[in-house]
């Protein structure tokens, strides 16, 4: 049990590549993580960090090691939450990374549901954008990341939980001091809310409807830039531009007329919503029960 607790704890020092957050991970003080490391590396005989400018980093034996401990203690959780099961709830802990956007829209729910079912299991949910959530999952620092148009790395495993409508739109105030939008030639004149400056978000949708006006966008900048769909309404609301946005995001503002779909005839796009864990890992017990959770509620 003494090697077990040393290399669970050289596992969550890896995991943030800081004593201090392991220590307070493992509610131990520096002293105990640092002495349990030491001890690690005196069994095994190998040095597992190296330190420099106050960080610490893994050596190539650290992370041979890191590998191996993952698989096997992930292993050993899960045939002990196999034994949990038969009297009571499952226990761990889940870090979970996405947008603020994403976890207002998909995870409260779903973590509220789940923690009913499993009050010992404690969730993290860490608030970045999609590079980074997936950075930290290949990284193994994170155990689930819900991201938009996840790439399509060899380090990951993809699930598509589902897709959301776009719809373009603008203000009834926008619309009436500019006229109403019958062409999408119109569009280049106007301003534009999107995710870049480089408008991706009209270009897909454009690009679907007329691609010769597509390549005449490339030369336009989005007049505000905003990488949050809640943001972009408000600013949309505000009078400031048109903009794609998932129609769940605007349907009470279409339905009382606040808000105009333009050229609604015209082919919409479609955002896929994906989860990503790390391609190989075999995860403990309460993360796949959180993981099959997750796909039924969405």
């Amino acid at each position: 049990m003494r090697h077990l607790n040393n290399l669970a704890t050289f596992v969550q020092v890896a995991k943030y590549e800081s004593v201090t957050k392991a220590a307070n991970r493992l509610y131990l003080t520096q002293q105990a993580v640092s002495h349990q490391i030491k001890k690690l590396e005196e069994e095994l005989g190998i040095v597992l960090f190296t330190r420099a400018n106050r960080k610490i980093y893994l050596t190539p034996e650290g992370r041979e090691l890191l590998l191996t401990a993952e698989k096997h203690l992930a292993a050993l959780d899960a045939e002990m939450n196999k034994v949990k099961r038969d009297t009571g709830s499952l226990f761990g802990h889940i870090s979970l990374s996405c947008t603020m956007e994403l976890a207002t829209l998909l995870l409260v729910p779903v973590v509220e549901s789940f923690k009913k079912q499993h009050p010992q299991v404690s969730i993290e949910i860490v608030l970045q954008d999609d590079g980074a959530s997936v950075d930290h999952v290949v990284g193994g620092k994170i155990d689930i990341g819900i991201v938009v148009f996840s790439s399509e790395s060899r380090l990951l495993e993809v699930s598509a939980l589902r897709s959301e409508a776009f719809v373009t739109v603008a203000s009834r105030a926008f619309i009436a001091t500019h006229g109403e939008i019958t062409d999408f030639s119109q569009l280049l004149e106007l301003d534009i809310i999107d995710y870049q400056m480089d408008c991706p978000s009209m270009k897909t949708w454009l690009g679907k409807n007329n691609a010769k006006l597509r390549k005449r966008l490339e030369v336009k900048s989005a007049s505000i830039a905003a990488n949050d769909d809640r943001l972009i309404k408000d600013l949309l609301l505000a009078d400031l531009g048109i903009a794609n946005l998932p129609r769940v995001l605007v349907e009470k503002e279409l339905a009382c007329g606040d808000v105009v779909e333009i050229l609604p005839a015209a082919k919409s796009i479609s955002a896929g919503i994906d989860m990503v864990t790390m391609k190989g890992r075999v995860l403990p017990a309460h993360v796949v029960a959180f993981i099959e959770h997750l796909k039924k509620a969405v």
